[in-house]
């Protein structure tokens, strides 16, 4: 039905560019219920850390750290692995940069496509396969930790988190390729992309809740646009997003998305007139 309603659009290149990798990716399916699943053994060791701090003499007393109670800490990192298998994009940094580099770039150029939405559909592509077979891994793991996943999320929750979860695909794809188009500046990027990405890392609030930082930091790290990536769906869903904020939260998070849609168009015009075209 798709198909028929795109044939003989522009959008249609980019449905057959979609629909190809993904059933291209279909052939790898049980590397990807095997990856989504074993993804989750972290987990595991959170979950007795976690425990471990909470039971300390400093928390023990109050099962308090912050604004979070020890349910709350590992339902944000049960979903962590949901809003980051939306906002990541592995490779697509790597890719760029390489076509680029090496003159690969020059075989979509010469083609009535987007480079952009090709890379777009191509990662979009892998993410259908990803939760495909998330669908079947993921609930199995969330029933075996259900003693912690005490909050139940209103409508608006639900709402919001999926909003969220919108937002954070496109904050990763155009973070990602904004990126990689630092190749039309520079012949390496390795460095960059190890500093930016171990930054993205630890701003999006993977590697803890960015409210249990010091207030003085919080207050500014938690609009950046990496925490949309991560922290927002996550605090959305345990309930830590009042109602009235809701709007705010995802109101300046699609505000970011504009931003980089604004700056990946900017990049890639002053990039391609500096191109080279070498190699390919």
């Amino acid at each position: 039905m798709i198909e028929a309603l795109l044939k003989g659009t522009s959008a249609w290149k980019y449905w057959v560019i979609l629909s190809t990798r993904t059933q291209e990716d279909m052939a790898y399916r049980a590397n990807y219920m095997v990856g989504a699943l074993f993804r989750f053994l972290p987990l595991l060791t959170t979950i007795y850390l976690w425990y471990a701090v909470f039971n300390s003499p400093g928390y023990a007393w109050s099962g308090r750290m912050g604004k979070m109670t020890l349910p709350d800490i590992v339902s944000y990192y049960a979903i962590m692995f949901v809003a980051r298998g939306f906002s990541s994009m592995p490779g697509m940094t790597r890719d760029i940069s390489l076509d680029i580099k090496d003159g690969l770039l020059n075989r979509y150029l010469i083609r009535p496509i987007s480079y952009f939405w090709y890379q777009t559909m191509y990662r979009l592509a892998h993410k259908l396969i990803f939760w495909l077979a998330a669908l079947i891994t993921f609930p199995p793991v969330f029933y075996l930790i259900r003693e912690y996943l005490k909050h139940s999320p209103t409508v608006l929750e639900w709402v919001g988190f999926f909003i969220s979860l919108i937002i954070a695909f496109w904050t990763g794809v155009l973070f990602s390729f904004l990126i990689g188009c630092l190749a039309f500046w520079f012949l390496e990027i390795s460095t960059f992309l190890f500093v930016i990405m171990t930054m993205e890392f630890f701003l999006s609030g993977h590697l803890i809740p960015l409210n249990l930082m010091p207030s003085a930091i919080v207050h500014y790290v938690q609009w950046l646009p990496f925490a949309y990536e991560g922290y927002w769906p996550c605090m959305i869903l345990i309930g830590k997003v009042q109602p009235d904020q809701m709007g705010t939260v995802l109101g300046i998070g699609f505000l970011w998305v504009g931003i980089f849609f604004v700056l990946v168009k900017l990049c890639w015009k002053w990039g391609t007139q500096r191109y080279s075209a070498v190699g390919g």
